[in-house]
């Protein structure tokens, strides 16, 4: 018995307490994943349950950054700033002018303007131009319905006004394409139950300091002089950013009779994050301030303040404001950032290839810190350097996570520096999304509030590299040794954390993990990989991703997440334009920008190198660090996933091509061995 104890105490146990404990810790993070809330607590914007409907009164100004607000005297503004967010102003394009943000805001739902020179007569739109915005929106496949707005206003028999910059008519038309009132000067508001105060005194065009302050005084006076009722409720909104450039801008809500606190952020349902909001998410707030239903055409949600707040509205403006300033600096760095990755990589893989292994080996473990570093910068404020410092930043700290590495990884062999490394990404990733994606919001890697597509859960580059990691992890562990109840684990907590609806929430990524994570530990046990597996492991992803779907639209409507809003599209019989806005989106990648056409060109490079030197590749998987089963289980998983991700994405072949990132340092750590008459630590 006392060498039975000691036996079991050097293998780490008894191996039924860790599997009970580890079966435990996944039970108890799927229950997590479901049961949470999937955003911070609400209360909602203006009357309390039962009171009169408010009027309601738009401030709109185009241009309208956070900056402009932190430490500028604007009073009458103030007023209505008790809570406030970023606003992505993404509609179709890449670039939002001021009238496709009216018309955007009038539908609830993205759209597109696409209109020059004169759209407005008087109080209404040209009949032909509204015709031409729906027949865009129809090819555009959103759903969308310019006028929307104004539509469900016109049915509840209520009234509009709209003054100063006449494109402000295409927020509020009705179903002639018109507006009730119509004035051009901005002045004292009439009685109209929803009114449209269009500022245009340059904010959006105005670049200089002197100039942008210069505006906005003029625009604060102004508000003022407008005699805004005591019960109304106020949104600002700033419908376009600056020279109509992709940035965020401001919304913020302020009303005398919610009884909230005075301070505080907004969000809507479509960010699931405190403290943002997107443009199609104003009309439905307006119709629900209203007490009107929230028309189907509307794939904005309603905007909500924060549950708690405080009383330092300088305080919030300036967080706003620094938040503003990693998202402009993110997009920016995240081509260059990228770029130098890319060179790594393909450096890393040729090397590799050409046998010159002291430099792939080199090279591979700093390829398999780099993400792990741009994921790291969001605990950081790397927004207050200069770009160019960041781009030189990240290949430079991510050569010193791996030498940082060695050390643990002492003991684990030639491939155990990558190992550490590949693995830390993994856990790092995974406790992230867990615990709310703070690194996965504006880091060059992750996802940025000016596209619109994402603000919490798990991006697509980020499940590309965790789902790479998964498959790496659970088919070559760091004790060198793998089993497929081991890859079951690792594979099944991954699954939980990308498409649990408080977690990841990724249709696209749970449909790819469960197949390639099926075969990798099928693979271990000795099985064979068939087109009938691989069938039962799609429809069993398919099983998994329903139930999940159906729990989260088990939730009211204000607390789905992207699967419980999927779900309810395919019950209202419009889930195939869903699938084929996605596949247009993953089409399109192609044609928006050269880079997607760059990494396919590495891509295919990587693999004719390959194949002109498969003598070699052949001679370097006979030396492999690992047994075979565990290489070709992975490689396996790799392939699988890839190729998943690619169709299941509408980011396309970028989910593949940033796999690379491990796909490649695993490779050279696992088949190139170390150079002759060279030892090396780990």
């Amino acid at each position: 018995m006392a060498a039975d104890g000691r036996t079991r105490r050097a293998g780490g146990g008894d191996p039924r307490v860790r599997r009970a404990v580890a079966a435990a810790a996944l039970v108890a993070l799927a229950l997590a994943g479901v049961l949470l809330p999937s955003g911070p607590s609400s209360v909602p914007l203006g009357a309390p349950a039962g009171a009169p409907a408010p009027r309601v009164v738009l401030l709109s100004i185009p241009g309208l950054e956070a900056a402009d607000l932190s430490g500028s005297a604007t009073p009458a503004l103030d007023r209505y700033l008790g809570a406030v967010a970023l606003l992505s102003v993404r509609a179709i394009g890449d670039e939002t002018d001021v009238l496709e943000g009216y018309v955007t805001l009038g539908a609830g739902n993205r759209a597109d303007s696409g209109a020059a020179g004169t759209v407005v007569s008087g109080r209404c739109i040209d009949p032909d131009v509204v015709a031409g915005w729906a027949r865009r929106a129809d090819r555009e496949l959103t759903g969308a319905e310019p006028g929307a707005l104004g539509a469900a206003l016109d049915a509840a028999g209520l009234r509009t006004e709209v003054q100063g910059d006449p494109r402000g008519v295409a927020a509020l038309m009705g179903p002639t394409g018109c507006v009730d009132r119509y004035t051009p000067e901005v002045g004292r508001l009439g009685a109209a139950d929803v009114a449209l105060v269009a500022f245009d005194d340059g904010l959006d065009r105005a670049t200089s300091a002197a100039a942008r302050a210069g505006a906005l005084a003029a625009i604060d006076a102004s508000v003022t002089a407008l005699g805004i009722p005591a019960e109304a409720v106020v949104l600002v909104v700033a419908p376009a950013a600056r020279g109509d450039a992709a940035r965020v801008t401001v919304v913020g809500a302020g009303d005398a009779v919610a009884g909230a606190p005075a301070v505080g952020e907004l969000v809507s349902p479509t960010t699931r994050r405190g403290g943002y909001v997107t443009l199609p998410d104003v009309a439905p707030t307006v119709v629900d301030l209203l007490a009107i239903e929230v028309p189907e055409s509307m794939s904005g949600t309603v905007i909500a303040r924060v549950d708690g707040g405080g009383s330092d509205l300088g305080g919030r403006i300036d967080d706003l404001a620094d938040r503003a300033a990693r998202v402009h600096l993110r997009d920016r760095a995240v081509g260059p950032v990228s770029v130098v990755l890319v060179v790594l990589i393909v450096l890393c893989a040729l090397a590799g290839l050409a046998g010159r292994s002291r430099l792939a080996r080199g090279l591979a473990p700093v390829v398999a810190a780099y993400p792990l570093v741009t994921f790291a910068m969001g605990a950081v404020a790397y927004h207050r350097l200069p770009l160019d410092l960041v781009v030189v930043a990240v290949p430079v700290t991510a050569a010193v996570v791996a030498l940082a590495a060695r050390a643990p990884a002492a003991r684990l062999g030639p491939a155990g520096t990558v190992a550490v490394l590949i693995a830390t990404l993994w856990a790092v990733l995974v406790v992230d999304v867990v615990t709310g994606g703070r690194l996965q919001l504006s880091t060059p890697l992750g996802y940025t509030p000016t596209t619109a597509g994402r603000f919490q859960g798990i991006g697509n580059l980020a499940f590309g590299l965790l789902g790479a990691a998964a498959v790496a992890v659970a088919g070559a562990p760091l004790a060198r040794t793998a089993s497929a109840a081991w890859a079951g684990w690792v594979g099944a907590a991954t699954v939980v954390v990308v498409g649990a609806p408080a977690f990841g929430s990724d249709v696209g990524g749970t449909l790819a993990l469960v197949p390639a994570a099926a075969v990798v530990a099928l693979r271990l046990g000795g099985g064979r990989v068939g087109w009938v597996r691989l069938a039962l492991a799609g429809a069993a992803a398919v099983a998994l991703l329903g139930v999940a779907a159906a729990l989260d639209l088990a939730r009211d409507e204000a607390s789905r997440t992207h699967l419980g809003r999927f779900a309810a599209d395919l019950l209202d019989g419009d889930g195939w334009i869903v699938v084929r806005r996605k596949l247009r989106g993953n089409l399109e990648i192609f044609t928006g920008t050269i880079w997607p056409t760059v990494l396919v060109a590495v891509l295919v490079g990587l693999a004719v190198a390959a194949w002109r030197r498969r003598a070699a590749v052949r001679a370097l998987a006979g030396r492999a660090a690992l047994p075979p089963r565990q290489v070709v289980a992975v490689a396996l998983g790799f392939c699988l996933l890839g190729a998943a991700g690619f169709a299941l994405n509408d980011s396309g072949i970028a989910v593949p091509s940033v796999m690379l990132a491990v796909v490649v340092p695993w490779l050279v750590a696992v088949l190139v061995p170390p150079a002759p008459g060279r030892r090396e630590r780990a």
